[in-house]
Formats: structure tokens, C-alpha cells, sequence
């Protein structure tokens, strides 16, 4: 039986797994019955039964029918009262979203009835939330210039340093990362960022010696995060999340999709009056994104006089169909994870940012895999029924946690082939804080219910992150380590022995770093200046954003724009290289040539200044 198969077997042994809809017991202890819906073809409902905190702006998703077949969809509030509503089709013919001419009132309950042809109906309920206001966002805009790469081709770009302070000739992966200042925030602290910027922000590409690749520079507030190639409709594509960052360390803003010669393909927004998280974007095989969503809700909390509202960060994973933009699929912590299994406090978390969700991954078998960073524990959950299958670490561990298998704080949490969970566990803040962080590969016992350590990967010295973080194997086998809020990106065999160490300079971090092989040749112009000094001497300075494949640049000169011809050519150095030469010439230009001689691509002619 395989790894995945061996988990889920167990997973239904103890009588979590669901098919179609269940009955489920809301936040208030009421049981939301609804009928079964036959195994063959289960269709699941979002906001899922009993949901404690619906948006007021939500849909009703249906997936799993196809939209011709759903005959009707009613809709009523018990404080709003019926909802008329008009329904989208999914792309694929998998499903429908009832979208709702105006929005449910907060803190009602909501009565949902659905009739598809051929099935018993739908019936459920779900309460819609009080939303408390969103935290500030940080709108640092200083910088250290000290800390950052200047190009006299690109005058206004403004790349963070790096640092290889080891380095692999074996590797061949590039390196995705995005600077960010590093926050300090965990429970144990008063969650409030404490940061000092390095310069701006964006998604970045670096080759194997740590020289820039391509940078794409946003204006402040703006940040990026999670920047990556992943698969779209069987084509690479460049994606990152984009938007402004809390002072309650989650972000507001959205999914960006770029070609590989760096052209803006899809923008993808989170659906039901929600804005995205920072902490995740995933593409999907079916053609969605999987977002973490932080809303900040207002909720009876345990110890608290009763009628007394404070304000809770619910995490929440959402499924957007990219094609139409409409949600798909929806799960909240908030009504599923207890707020005791919290190690976020009244006292050390003034949102009470409870849960903190901070990876997904989806599964085989309508599975979904988050990580949950206040709670230091990883869940599965069936998406039909949305209960947690499993729980791995925290205060309510499914799994015996064997010795050194404790985490706390973890990030970027995998399912992989073999019943092993790697992650990277941060282990930066109270209740545990150990002398470093590590990245973790754990083996799973599904018959033993037990969990050990197989692999762990640590830096020469003392690297504590406080926040943030990655943990991802590489095509042959290495293990590629971002140590989140602290600077440095590592690479470690699979036995771990350090191969590759570099940083970003000090008060930066990546929230995440990735590896993976990359060519690239931008639809831009390349880049140049041209500066002169005495005696005839001029020195251009040539560059092209995000190319690969440029091996070596030729100057064309001449009187002026239309006469000019070769006369010089130097092999291509890092992103930008420079060549010195005579020549009287008022108007230069420069072309970028492949390994072969052939032409890329040409500059703008400038005057040299």
C-alpha cells in the first residue's frame, strides 16, 4: 500500500474521512444535519456547514455538479431574509458559484437549500461574521543604500546585496527569493513588527555564484512574497503574491502570474470580499490557486464576560478558479482547531492571531495538507467533509512525537512519498526556544501512530528565525533551506553536510527561497549607458533584466542612430558588464549575442554622457 494510501486508511479508520456532505457540528454545539450524497459523485458545499464566520460578501460554491443539473438555490438570512442570486458556472463543467446580489448581514444565520437533478437536496447553515478592522499596514520607505547593487545601466534598480559565503560548483539551480525587512513577531511577544528596511521590495532571481539574474522592483508600501516557477495549463509560469504587509504580520493583496519572458499573464484576486495572504500561492493541476486568507473577526472568547466581542485572526485556505475568479472551495481554522490548542494568547497577541496558517498543499483523494504556525502543528483535512483527518505536533498530536521530533513555529509543511512530513521548523519563540532552526524531515508510523526524526539540517553556528521560512528538496536530492527572518538560504546534501551558504544583508530576509533550473529571455530591450571620459575614452555598461542566454555583448558607435557599426565586444559578465574603449563616436548602442553569435537582441541607441 503507498505512503499516502496507508495514511488515508488510518485516517478512516478513526472515523475522520467523509464522502459529500456530513453532519457537523457548528462552533455553538447545534448539529447542521444534511444528507449523504452518493460516494460515486460527492458534491461539496463552501462555506461549509456550520462554519462559524462567513464572510458577509461570501458565494455558495458547488463543486462536484455540473451547473446545468442544479435546478435551484435558496438562500436566507435570518435577520436579512431571502437572498435572490444569479449562478456562474466553474470552468470545466465541475461546478457553480451562487453569487448573491447583496451582501448577508454580520452575525446572522444563514439557511441554504440547493436542488441538483438526480440527487436529495442540500440542506445547511452557516453564521456569517462580525469583522473587527484591519491592523495598519507598514509603510516603512527608508533604505540603507549601503546594502544594495547598483547598475549604471539601470540606474533605478536596487537590488539587495548578496553574500556567498560558500560556494557549490555542482549546483545548477537558480535561486528565487524576496526581499523583505525582517520582522521579529511570534507568540511570547506582543506580535507588534519591529523592522529597519534595506531598500525596496520585489520578487528575485539569483544563479548559483549569488549574482543577480532579474529583479522586478515594486514602489513601497508594496512587498512580494512566495516567488516561484510553477505549471499553468501545461506551461511554465513566474508567480508570486504581491500587496501590502500588516503590522499583525499577514499581507492584503493578490496572486500575480508572469510568462517566462516576464510579461504580466493573470492577476488572481481571492474571492468573497476577501483580500490574499502573503503566506501562500499555489497553482493547481485542475487550473486554481490556493490562497491562506487572514480575517480579522470579532468573537466571544473563553475567559472573557459574557456579550464581551474582542478580535481573532481566523486562517483561512481558499480554492479560486483562475479562468472565472470565482471560489471554488473554502476552509476555516476558526470552528475546527480549539482556541486552547493555541499558543497565542489574549496577553501576547492583541488580534489573537490564533492560527496563522501558513502553507497548503494539496493532496491525492480530495486532501489538503496546511500547517498552522500559532499552533506549532500540521493538519490533513478532507475537503468534502472539511474535518481534520489527522494532527501532527501541537497540543493535540494524532501522532506520539519521538525525541528531537517536536517543532514549534514551522513553516512550509510537505507531505512526501514515504509517510515523511518535511518542514522547517522555526523554533524562534516561547513556549521552546532552541539554539537554532532547523530544516525537518519526519517519518510517519500510520499503524504505531508515532513520529521520527530522519533528517534534520542546521548552519554552521547559532540561526534562530523568529518567523518565516522554507524547507525544499531539489531535483537531485539536496536540500534547499531559507532561514525565513534571518538572511541566509542554504544547501545541504541529503545527509547534511553544507554545500552552499549565501545571505542577504542584515535586516533582510525571504520569507521563502526557491530552486530550480531557469532560461529566460525577457521581451525588454537590454540596457545601456555610456559614459566618457578623457582622451576619447568611453565606458558603456550593458545589462538585460531576467536574460539567460547572453554570452557576450557587442558595442556598435557611430555619428549618429542610423550609421552605426561593431566596434568592440567583451563576453558577458554577471548582470551587468562593462567594456572600455576609444572612440569618438557621438551615439552607441550594443547587441546581445547567444553562445553561437546570434543576435538576442539590441539596445536603444544613447549619447554618451
Amino acid at each position: 500500500m503507498g505512503s499516502r494510501k496507508r495514511l488515508r486508511a488510518w485516517a478512516v479508520g478513526l472515523g475522520s474521512a467523509a464522502i459529500g456532505l456530513a453532519a457537523v457540528t457548528t462552533a455553538g454545539g447545534a448539529l447542521a444535519a444534511t444528507p449523504t450524497i452518493r460516494p460515486a459523485s460527492p458534491v461539496i458545499v463552501s462555506p461549509e456547514p456550520g462554519t462559524p464566520d462567513a464572510s458577509p460578501d461570501t458565494q455558495i460554491s458547488i463543486l462536484g455538479a455540473a451547473p446545468r443539473k442544479i435546478e435551484s438555490v435558496s438562500v436566507t438570512g435570518s435577520l436579512s431574509g431571502p437572498h435572490p442570486g444569479t449562478l456562474r458556472a466553474y470552468s470545466a463543467d465541475r461546478g457553480a458559484s451562487f453569487v448573491l446580489r447583496r451582501p448577508l448581514t454580520q452575525g446572522e444565520r444563514v439557511g441554504v437549500r440547493i436542488r441538483i437533478s438526480g440527487r436529495r437536496a442540500i440542506g445547511f447553515s452557516f453564521t456569517v461574521a462580525r469583522l473587527a478592522q484591519a491592523p495598519p499596514i507598514i509603510t516603512a520607505t527608508k533604505a540603507q543604500p549601503a546594502k544594495l547593487q547598483r547598475f549604471a545601466s539601470e540606474p533605478t534598480l536596487m537590488p539587495p546585496r548578496i553574500e556567498v559565503s560558500k560556494a557549490d560548483r555542482g549546483l545548477k539551480d537558480d535561486l528565487f527569493l524576496t526581499p523583505l525587512p525582517s520582522p521579529i513577531v511570534h507568540p511570547g511577544s506582543d506580535n507588534a513588527i519591529s523592522i529597519d528596511p534595506v531598500g525596496p521590495a520585489g520578487p528575485m532571481i539569483i544563479d548559483p555564484r549569488g549574482r543577480l539574474v532579474w529583479f522586478h522592483q515594486l514602489a513601497p508600501p508594496l512587498a512580494a512574497a512566495n516567488f516561484r516557477p510553477q505549471r499553468l495549463n501545461g506551461r511554465t509560469v513566474l508567480t508570486w503574491w504581491q500587496g501590502k504587509v500588516t503590522i499583525a504580520a499577514y499581507g492584503l493583496g493578490e496572486g500575480v502570474i508572469y510568462s517566462t519572458n516576464y510579461k504580466p499573464i493573470e492577476t488572481v484576486r481571492t474571492g468573497n470580499g476577501y483580500a490574499a495572504d502573503l503566506h501562500e500561492f499555489l497553482l493547481t493541476p485542475s487550473g486554481d490557486a490556493l490562497f491562506t486568507i487572514q480575517s480579522l473577526i470579532l468573537v466571544h472568547q473563553p475567559g472573557t464576560p459574557a456579550g464581551t466581542l474582542s478580535p481573532l485572526l481566523d486562517s483561512i485556505v481558499q480554492e479560486v478558479d483562475i479562468r472565472t475568479g470565482l471560489v471554488v472551495w473554502e476552509w476555516h481554522a476558526y470552528g475546527h482547531i480549539p482556541l486552547a490548542d493555541s499558543y497565542a494568547t489574549r496577553a501576547n497577541s492583541p488580534y489573537l492571531d490564533a492560527y496563522h496558517v501558513n502553507s497548503i498543499q494539496s493532496l491525492p483523494g480530495e486532501r489538503v495538507l496546511i500547517s498552522a504556525r500559532d499552533t506549532s502543528a500540521i493538519y490533513e483535512i478532507d475537503r468534502a467533509s472539511g474535518r481534520i483527518l489527522w494532527t501532527l505536533g501541537g497540543k493535540a498530536s494524532s501522532f506520539r512525537m519521538g525525541r528531537g521530533s517536536r517543532f514549534y513555529f514551522q513553516h512550509d509543511a510537505r507531505l512526501l512519498s514515504g509517510d515523511r512530513v518535511s518542514l522547517f521548523d522555526d523554533e524562534g519563540g516561547p513556549p521552546y526556544k532552541a539554539a537554532a532552526s532547523r530544516g525537518l524531515i519526519l517519518g510517519l508510523d500510520p499503524r504505531r501512530h508515532t513520529a521520527r526524526v530522519l533528517h534534520q539540517y542546521h548552519r554552521p553556528g547559532p540561526t534562530l528565525a523568529d518567523s518565516e521560512g522554507s524547507f525544499r528538496t531539489l531535483a537531485g536530492g539536496d536540500a534547499l533551506v531559507g532561514f525565513g527572518s534571518e538572511r541566509y538560504f542554504s544547501i545541504f546534501s541529503p545527509w547534511g553536510r553544507l554545500l552552499f551558504d549565501a545571505s542577504l544583508p542584515v535586516d533582510d530576509g525571504s520569507y521563502r527561497v526557491f530552486g530550480a533550473p531557469w532560461t529566460a529571455t525577457p521581451s525588454t530591450r537590454p540596457a545601456l549607458s555610456a559614459h566618457r571620459g578623457p582622451a576619447e575614452q568611453v565606458t558603456i555598461s550593458a545589462s538585460w533584466n531576467g536574460a539567460t542566454t547572453v554570452a557576450r555583448w557587442q558595442v556598435l558607435a557611430g555619428p549618429v542612430a542610423s550609421a552605426l557599426r561593431p566596434v568592440a565586444s567583451a563576453p558577458a559578465r554577471g548582470f551587468e558588464t562593462r567594456i572600455n574603449l576609444t572612440s569618438a563616436a557621438g551615439t552607441f548602442a550594443v547587441r546581445a549575442l547567444g553562445r553561437r553569435g546570434q543576435i538576442l537582441a539590441s539596445s536603444a541607441p544613447v549619447k554618451p554622457s
